[in-house]
């Protein structure tokens, strides 16, 4: 008999609370992955022991892969800013989404694109649905979303929609040009980054070798997930000449009195042509936690026109950089609506059992020392996006950039 409730009492202990021991380890290593190398000591002025005691009480509940996930993530987001994900040991996350982009119109999901080789284009969905049953979108990735969708001409429909991860990794050629020569002797260069990757300066190059002797330029980063430090060299073509953006880790912040301020940044390491992600991290290791990365003097490569940029609430992370700089550091005029307010250098980091954590580890700030850290760039000229100019399938913010440059060549020519 005592051998059987001993059995009994060592099954129980090798049951439902060995995973919570088993999850132990890896919450304990991600604690440490924030505390050692979150880039902001202070944590924004959260209490970060008291948000990661307050998780730890819920281990004993996380029986499973996606309840541990759930449990981290939700712990990282109380950090308040962008660029935190736990990533689960599988290689396959445990829910999907649909193979589409949507934005939040009158209060419910509208779809704005799809991919083009989706199986949720084949399903039926269509740019302009308008989603009733936005809780349906992501699930299993084995099971389709059962959809009731609004149509553009009113009508509704009930679909079965197959879950896809889509748009990541980025095409490839991820920066694309054309020139459009206009009825009135005029030429137009369109530019449009999607990403900012290792290979952007060259293309970047390569277009303006194109597009430098056109008379108006506009640069589309509506849809740029980020990248690296490679949109500095963009900038190059039109902004002012000198110090771009700071990158700050927290070695360099611990030992700070206060706030960032201008003076601070004075004397930090400077580089220029940092445009891969390896020569990034490897000037703020060479700056002993901070650098200075600097848009460069192109002389008379210098584009001379007028430049429009257009940008989104897809446009983040570096993005997000550029699209600061060409507001405070150029004359570009900025067009569409604010940006995603996802400015900050991440990296993922290992964690034990195949599971690995992404966190912000450098903060970005401005020459003057102000923090462009997560705020969303706003546009010079801002334009509204509704659920009728999607379904005629209008680009809103194309037609007031073109404006924009006719503005330009008027005012030029009085």
């Amino acid at each position: 008999m005592r051998i059987a409730v001993l059995a009994a009492c060592m099954a129980a202990l090798a049951g439902a609370p060995a995973a919570a021991q088993e999850y132990r380890g890896v919450f304990d290593a991600l604690d440490e992955a924030v505390r050692t190398r979150f880039y902001d000591p202070h944590f924004g002025g959260r209490d970060w022991a008291a948000i990661r005691d307050r998780y730890r009480e819920g281990l004993p509940e996380a029986h499973t892969d996606a309840d541990f996930r759930r449990l981290g993530q939700a712990m990282l987001e109380e950090l308040g800013v962008s660029h935190v994900a736990l990533h689960a040991s599988s290689a396959a996350g445990p829910t999907l989404g649909l193979a589409a982009i949507t934005e939040d119109i009158d209060g419910s999901p509208v779809v704005v694109d799809i991919d083009p080789a989706s199986a949720a284009r084949a399903a039926g969905l269509r740019i302009g649905d308008r989603i009733l049953d936005p809780a349906a979108i992501r699930g299993p990735r084995e099971s389709p979303a059962r959809l009731e969708v609004e149509r553009c001409d009113g009508s509704r429909a009930q679909l079965s929609v197959p879950r896809e991860s889509a748009y990541w990794p980025p095409r490839e050629r991820t920066i694309g040009w054309s020139v459009l020569r206009r009825g009135d002797g005029r030429s137009v260069g369109y530019l449009r980054a999607d990403r900012f990757g290792d290979d952007a300066a060259g293309l970047i190059d390569e277009a303006m070798e194109t597009l430098g002797g056109t008379d108006g330029l506009l640069v589309d980063v509506r849809n740029n997930s980020g990248g690296n430090a490679s949109a500095l060299r963009l900038l190059a073509y039109f902004g002012t000449p000198g110090p771009g953006v700071a990158l700050l880790s927290r070695s360099f912040l611990e030992g700070l009195q206060g706030p960032v301020r201008a003076e601070d940044l004075a004397d930090v390491h400077r580089v220029a042509g940092a445009y891969t992600t390896e020569a990034v991290f490897a000037a703020v290791e060479v700056g002993e936690g901070a650098t200075m990365l600097m848009v460069e003097d192109l002389g008379a490569r210098r584009y001379a026109g007028p430049v429009v940029v257009l940008i989104g609430p897809e446009t983040g992370s570096a993005a997000d950089g550029f699209a600061w700089g060409a507001r405070e550091q150029s004359d570009a005029v900025l067009v569409g609506r604010g940006t995603a307010g996802a400015l900050l250098s991440a990296e993922r980091i290992d964690l034990p059992d195949g599971w690995a954590v992404t966190l912000p580890v450098h903060g970005t700030w401005g020459p003057d020392g102000r923090d462009y850290g997560d705020e969303p760039v706003p546009p010079h000229v801002a334009t509204r996006h509704t659920r009728e100019t999607i379904c005629r399938h209008d680009d809103v913010d194309l037609a007031e950039a073109v404006r924009a440059l006719e503005a330009a060549w008027d005012a030029a020519a009085r």
